[in-house]
């Protein structure tokens, strides 16, 4: 009884909020495989994706959607989610995050609080996946270069001549799409 009444709670919150939300066209990919198409909002906060078809409005918690994407007409530009399970913690969450880099090496990153217009800079909080692992992007460099740099030779050439060092987080993006780039380049070559 206290679930349902902390669910119908939220519902009620959210959709007061929603009236102050942004909303985007977009679509979403459910767990379930199910596409939904509509305008949508996201509560980064909660994880939680609202959704409105017609005049009907649908909150998808974070552990229902396999992705989703959305067109930001103020940006000019598609923005990309995905929803990870948090393994770090004892409670193994979802959590969703915004593709900004998505490769065998993915950049992804999640906003703070919630603002209408975040700054990438301030607002955000950026991660990088390997091998099934979320990690803080500052981490990049300690964690993930060491090995990448033993998989790719001309990785180390690559940061060598454009002076990159990988604990600085703009130059382990740049890092990150060199090396994807590259795996890409590879694997072209390769099937032929």
């Amino acid at each position: 009884m206290k679930r349902i009444f902390f669910c119908l709670l939220l519902v009620n919150s959210l959709y007061a909020e929603a009236q102050s939300l942004k909303w985007y066209d977009g679509s979403v990919v459910l767990t379930s495989g199910d596409v939904i198409v509509g305008k949508m909002a996201i509560e980064p906060s909660l994880d939680v994706l609202l959704v409105q078809q017609n005049d009907i409005r649908s909150v998808y918690p974070a552990h229902k959607i396999k992705s989703f994407y959305y067109y930001d007409e103020s940006a000019d530009i598609n923005r990309r989610f995905t929803s990870l399970r948090d393994k770090s913690t004892l409670h193994k969450n979802h959590q969703l995050f915004e593709i900004v880099v998505q490769g065998e090496v993915s950049v992804l990153r999640r906003q703070k609080t919630r603002f209408l217009n975040p700054s990438d800079a301030l607002d955000f909080t950026y991660y990088v996946t390997y091998r099934d692992e979320v990690m803080l992007l500052k981490k990049f460099g300690r964690k993930v270069y060491p090995q990448l740099k033993s998989s790719m030779a001309r990785l180390e050439d690559f940061v060598g001549s454009n002076h990159l060092g990988a604990y600085n987080s703009s130059n382990s993006i740049r890092i990150i799409e060199y090396y994807n780039r590259q795996l890409r380049a590879e694997m072209v070559t390769a099937k032929y």
